[in-house]
């Protein structure tokens, strides 16, 4: 039995944000708030993974090692030129090679929506120049029949052999409600088009969460939130090294007031933390010339408070307070036959203590236009907490490598109705972020995407970008039609550089590289969505991104996809639903050599799927099916690192019980 998914996706029209909501049931209409208008739906395999569905939203983009853990990127800006937060919550992976976004450690099972926050607001949760990924958590259902509600859910795939088993329950009565819910997943080797099988992409994993909820008054709550993920014989075919075990635990206590007729309309306070450990593992790889152990730890603590204030009946401001506190260490120890263990830290140890505040002000000029300024400062101290880490450091030069930086964004929009249906967006911003960890302190990381070890710069300078963004949406009866063009500059940007005089770690490295700032790097691009709605059972999706990037040089800056189109038609008379999908990308010929990059074919896949809804035994029961990747083709993506093939064709099935 399996987890029944929709994901729709909706604009926030007054600020460039997108909001993916993830239903457990199927949901016929749109759904419209006052600042939310749907635009497109997607969906898929009924059993997918978080990043499986965030793969087709037109604004982000996956970089892929393996069958887990990819990394998702807004509009070609990736790794901390990004904030991905779950439920508000910062948190940092543990892994220096970046196996662990934050991604992996929710299932959709425990989550609201996905909330992707692009142009002028993507920085109001964290100083960012690309955007924002925010994972809202589910929370306990107050307003069901009986007190105990929930389902269960079961699916296979042929493609990797895999298993997909799933339960939640909702308990509610009178001022209290409970939410518990646990997914398993179990995956082989999976097989590529043609019938390769892919070695080391086997993985296996377990999520549980665990929600309360008071209601002290009908304007007042407080909840509890407990996340725990472990996942364990993880494989990365695109990497010399594998995973031993991936462990996530987040907590957070939160209370919630909203009461429309005060000034203060509404405002939360949350505390919150998590712990991250993460074990990377190379026994189960062949020929390996020397073992290494490497593990990593990341700690985070922290709180934010939100609150809206309705100045008058045309303006509103947005308060957000927050401060966290992120501790990291990686290391790495190398047994070669004959010798004594060889350690080194490949995180140093370090802390990040991280304070900001973001104010939006929103003005309804008039019934047509809509204006929006944004702003946030961000003050962060980063520095070595260990004797063992500074001596470290120094072995490079650096006798000093804490620093503080103040972090600076500013963003106007402008959103204007014409008639009948038309409305139009501009953005205009300007956003600073600071290095990483691993581009301050790494130590000798490698990156096997272009097979170079990489130490870390605690002198680098902070990237800042400029930005436009514009947009024009078409509506008409249940139909909409949205195109998007972005533009960014981005001075100080952050890449790696050859260091000739510098010694590589790695065994058959291409040498070590050391991270620089360029004077910039300029991305721009267009993204498009259809949604046609030419019969009441019937539904047309369609969306197209594309990304044009270069650096001061005019080389094409790495890892950027190319044009790419998603498209569904689905007919859904009653209980029973049939859907057809094609997905598509063109050939990548602007390719960053100096990264390790070659040239991307073009692919066409077509998926089907099946879907009925019935009763049995007084319980909603549905059954989904379906067949990915029909003609078995063998293609991968340009972001999936190695050039390791993305899976054949695929048969599921899935199954679910809702009572």
């Amino acid at each position: 039995m399996s987890l029944q998914l929709n994901a729709q996706i909706t604009l926030n029209e007054t600020d460039s944000s997108k909001v993916v909501q993830l239903n457990e049931v199927v949901v016929n209409g749109n759904k419209k708030t006052d600042q939310q208008h749907l635009v497109n739906f997607f969906r898929s395999n009924q059993s997918s993974t978080l990043e499986e569905i965030m793969e087709r939203v037109p604004e982000l983009s996956l970089m892929r090692r393996g069958a887990y853990g990819m990394e998702a990127s807004i509009r070609s800006f990736s790794s901390s030129q990004v904030n991905v937060l779950v439920d508000g919550m910062r948190i940092h992976g543990a892994c220096t090679d970046r196996m662990d976004p934050a991604t992996i450690y929710i299932e959709p099972l425990n989550l609201d929506n996905l909330q992707v926050q692009t142009a002028g607001k993507g920085f109001l949760s964290g100083s960012s120049v690309g955007g924002t990924i925010n994972m809202k958590i589910a929370e306990p259902d107050f307003n069901t029949a009986h007190p105990f509600s929930g389902t269960i859910s079961s699916g296979y795939q042929t493609a990797a052999k895999s298993f997909y088993e799933s339960a939640k329950l909702n308990y509610a009565k009178e001022r209290w409600a409970f939410r518990a819910s646990a997914t398993y997943r179990k995956s082989s080797n999976y097989r590529s088009g043609g019938g390769e099988v892919i070695p080391f992409s086997q993985y296996e994993k377990i999520n549980y969460s665990l929600s309360a909820k008071f209601q002290q008054n009908k304007y007042t709550y407080y909840k509890a939130d407990i996340i725990a993920d472990d996942g364990w014989n993880i494989g990365y075919p695109a990497l010399p090294m594998d995973v031993g075990y991936a462990t996530a635990k987040i907590a957070s206590l939160s209370v919630h007031h909203q009461q429309a007729s005060k000034k203060i309309s509404q405002w939360q306070l949350k505390i919150y933390a998590n712990n991250i450990r993460h074990y990377m593992d190379d026994t189960h790889r062949p020929n390996i010339a020397m073992h290494m152990d490497m593990p990593g730890y990341s700690k985070t603590a922290g709180f934010y408070g939100e609150a809206e204030m309705m100045l008058n009946k045309k303006q509103r401001l947005l308060f957000r307070a927050d401060a966290s506190s992120t501790y990291l260490k990686a290391s790495m120890t190398m047994y070669e036959t004959g010798q004594l263990p060889m350690y080194m830290l490949t995180w140093p140890d370090n802390r990040k203590i991280q304070n900001g505040i973001s104010v939006s002000w929103l003005y309804q000029v008039d019934s047509t236009t809509k204006l929006q300024l944004n702003s946030r400062a961000d003050y962060i101290l980063s520095n070595l907490v260990s004797q063992e880490a500074k001596d470290q450091i120094s072995i490079l030069g650096y006798a000093n490598a804490n620093r503080n930086d103040l972090l600076k964004n500013i963003s106007a929009s402008v959103t204007k109705d014409f008639r009948p249906g038309i409305k139009a967006n501009i953005n205009l911003s300007y956003a600073e972020r600071m290095a990483s960890a691993s581009e301050l302190y790494g130590f000798y990381l490698f990156n096997s995407n272009d097979n170079y070890d990489y130490v870390g710069n605690p002198k680098l300078k902070c990237e800042y970008a400029f930005a436009a963004d514009a947009s024009v949406s078409y509506n008409w009866n249940k139909n909409r039609i949205q195109l998007n063009y972005f533009y960014s500059k981005i001075f100080n940007y952050i890449t790696g550089i050859k260091e000739p005089s510098f010694s590589t770690m790695t065994i058959g490295a291409n040498g070590v590289k050391t991270f620089i700032n360029i004077p910039f790097g300029i991305m721009t691009g267009v993204e498009a969505s259809v949604l046609l709605k030419p019969a009441p059972s019937v539904d047309f999706v369609s969306t197209l991104r594309y990304t044009y990037a270069n650096d001061d040089q005019h080389q094409p800056l790495p890892l950027i996809a190319p044009l790419k189109n998603v498209t569904s038609v689905r007919y859904q008379p009653n209980r029973f639903s049939v859907q057809l999908e094609t997905e598509a990308a063109a050939t990548q010929t602007r390719i960053n050599i100096k990264s390790g990059e070659d040239e991307t074919p073009g692919y066409f896949l077509l998926n089907a799927r099946l879907g009925y809804n019935t009763t049995l035994l007084n319980n909603n029961f549905s059954i989904q099916t379906g067949v990915e990747n029909i003609f078995d083709k063998k293609y991968h993506e340009h972001l999936d690192w190695g050039n390791i093939p993305r899976p054949g064709r695929n048969i599921y099935l899935q199954l679910k019980i809702s009572f």
